[in-house]
């Protein structure tokens, strides 16, 4: 049984040979926790980006069998529900919920300036104060979404979290309307309780640096400010890499590197290499955080001639930085950790933790990764949220960007709970 309920939210998540059937298995489930006075008036629906084609069709069904009218969501190359996960396989994750609908207000932001969008919602705000606002939106660099996620949470003054839709097809997103541009979502009044938590999966090694000289996505220079010395940006990767090897197996990294260099071998020994291979990242603290969060960046290349890090960022000098370890272990503590801390969090705020449902963004990347201790299976990931959250309803997706309080992440986990 996929079907997951509570007192005011009912969810499922389904696969299936095609849109038909998995629209079918899904509905039929969801259907069994509707009575004549549940008052559901609201869904979240995510398709897997096997189905995005179809989208328009499955969205039509999903309002007709239910008689919902009001749903947000999007395509994601995975989807995720209350203990599972579907990832490059036709699937469907759904919720629905019982809300005020005065409290509520969807909307559809296009990239240029929010075109419209004020107007919109200005008068809804005169009467609600909104606090979350859940929105989808494309990955697209031409528009620079980092932007426009910063202009709606600007507009709303809440808290602004959802995700970038992942797909191999089509990118869409639901609203009024099913989109291929901009964002959309709905933002909820402050009098629908909601708490969130952000894993990042990944945890700074060594020092803070400070960006001394860039151009463009290159890094070119760091300033220690620890040992009031400036350096080439390669050398400061080089000693994060050596801090991991000492923290993971005790050795000097300095003698190990060394002999492995004089004896005609790579500077970086094979024994040492899976330790960071790969996952090795940088990242930009976030200012004013008391969260000590980070925006988690790729590292794109080396250039060991000129010692500078190219990275999927616009480094700006003066700004901080430092570099962040992650792999299976990193990933599978700190989710574990951020959802310990959500949990005693809302029990003290709330004198209990009876969350009645929960929306969770995941990163394309985390569909790949191990979180079941003792093998390297992948996958786990909403089993272990079940584990420490609980049997409640929940939908979700793979996205190509996580958002969190106004800003687009990589490789994190957001979770929402309303309460």
């Amino acid at each position: 049984m996929t079907l997951t309920t509570s007192t005011d939210f009912a969810s499922v998540i389904a696969e299936g040979a095609d849109w038909r059937e998995v629209s079918k298995r899904a509905l039929e489930d969801l259907q069994k926790a509707r009575t004549e006075e549940d008052g559901m008036n609201f869904g979240f629906l995510y398709l897997t980006d096997a189905l995005a084609e179809d989208a328009g069709s499955i969205l039509t069904l999903f309002k007709s069998v239910t008689g919902i009218d009001h749903w947000i969501g999007c395509t994601g190359i995975g989807v995720a529900g209350c203990g599972r996960e579907y990832v490059d396989t036709p699937a469907i994750s759904a919720m629905i919920g019982k809300f005020d609908l005065d409290q509520v207000k969807m909307f559809h932001a296009r990239h240029e300036g929010l075109k419209g969008l004020d107007k919109e919602v200005m008068p809804w705000m005169k009467t609600y104060q909104p606090m979350l606002v859940l929105t989808h939106g494309q990955p697209d660099a031409d528009n620079l979404p980092v932007f426009t996620v910063e202009q709606i949470n600007d507009l709303f003054s809440g808290f602004t979290a959802g995700g970038m839709t992942s797909s191999r097809v089509r990118h869409l997103h639901f609203g009024q309307d099913i989109y291929d541009q901009g964002f959309s979502g709905a933002a909820f009044s402050a009098d629908i309780p909601v708490a969130a938590a952000l894993s990042q999966g990944g945890r700074p090694v060594g020092p803070v640096y400070e960006i001394s000289k860039a151009s463009n996505n290159v890094i070119i220079e760091l300033q220690d400010t620890q040992r009031n010395e400036t350096l080439p940006a390669e050398d400061g990767f080089h000693r994060a890499v050596k801090e991991l090897v000492r923290e993971k197996t005790g050795q000097d990294a300095d003698s190990v590197f060394l002999k492995q260099k004089e004896s005609g071998g790579l500077d970086i020994p094979d024994e040492y290499q899976e330790l960071f291979s790969g996952n090795m990242h940088i990242g930009f603290p976030v200012p004013g955080s008391d969260q000590k969060d980070f925006l988690m960046r790729n590292i794109l290349g080396i250039d060991s001639e000129e010692g500078v890090l190219a990275v999927s960022e616009t480094p700006e000098e003066g700004k901080r930085i430092h570099f962040i370890h992650r792999d299976d272990e990193t990933v599978r503590a700190d989710l574990s950790h951020a959802l310990v801390q959500l949990r005693e969090r809302v029990q003290k705020e709330q004198g209990g933790f009876n969350p009645k449902g929960a929306i969770y963004i995941s990163c394309v990347a985390r569909a790949a990764t191990s979180f079941k201790e003792d093998t390297d299976e992948p996958g786990g990931e909403m089993a272990l949220i079940k584990e420490i959250i609980g049997d409640i309803p929940l939908a979700g997706f793979y996205g190509g960007g996580e958002i969190s309080g106004g800003r687009i992440y990589g490789y994190t986990g957001v979770l929402i709970l309303f309460l």
